[in-house]
């Protein structure tokens, strides 16, 4: 690394010299301290090459990534970061033109999922055990899988719906 090559390396150089920084510690500084201006360059080149991202970078990306998740001890509340500690959000877009939404995949591997598990219980029960298979679903699943999803979910792959 040399402080000539780029502006990033530069400064790294300099936080290494003048504080006695390891060059991990250096590089997660200068991209911690680009990401909070909205830069992703510095990011972008260190990733090209060797960097691995140090624990507060990841997180800080984390949270520009989703700066909305749910609480993973307690599914109901929804944590917002802080907008003055997250000032910027990543935003994926499409580059080759293409309209409307991506596809679900989180939709995608639910409704899989459901369908395989529909499909296990149904070979279990038999022909014309399908409502009863439905209702078990509804009641194993929880309130936030409804009957309507369920359905909808085996309808996505079915054989007689093609």
């Amino acid at each position: 690394m040399s402080e000539i090559d780029n502006p990033f390396d530069g400064e790294a150089c300099r936080l290494m010299r003048a504080q006695g920084a390891t060059e991990q510690q250096a590089r997660d500084y200068v991209v911690l301290r680009y990401l909070r201006s909205g830069d992703t360059r510095a990011l972008a080149h260190w990733l090209m090459g060797d960097y691995s991202p140090g624990p507060a970078v990841k997180k800080m990306v984390s949270y520009m990534l989703q700066p909305t998740r749910q609480d993973p001890e307690d599914a109901s509340k929804i944590l917002t970061c802080d907008p003055h500690t997250i000032p910027y959000e990543l935003v994926i877009k499409s580059r080759g033109g293409k309209k409307g939404r991506r596809p679900d995949r989180v939709a995608a591997e639910r409704n899989q999922a459901i369908r395989d598990l529909y499909y296990r219980r149904l070979a279990q029960v038999g022909k014309g055990g399908s409502d009863s298979v439905i209702a078990e679903l509804v009641d194993e699943l929880g309130p936030e899988v409804s009957e309507s999803m369920i359905r909808e979910a085996i309808k996505e792959r079915s054989p007689k719906s093609g």
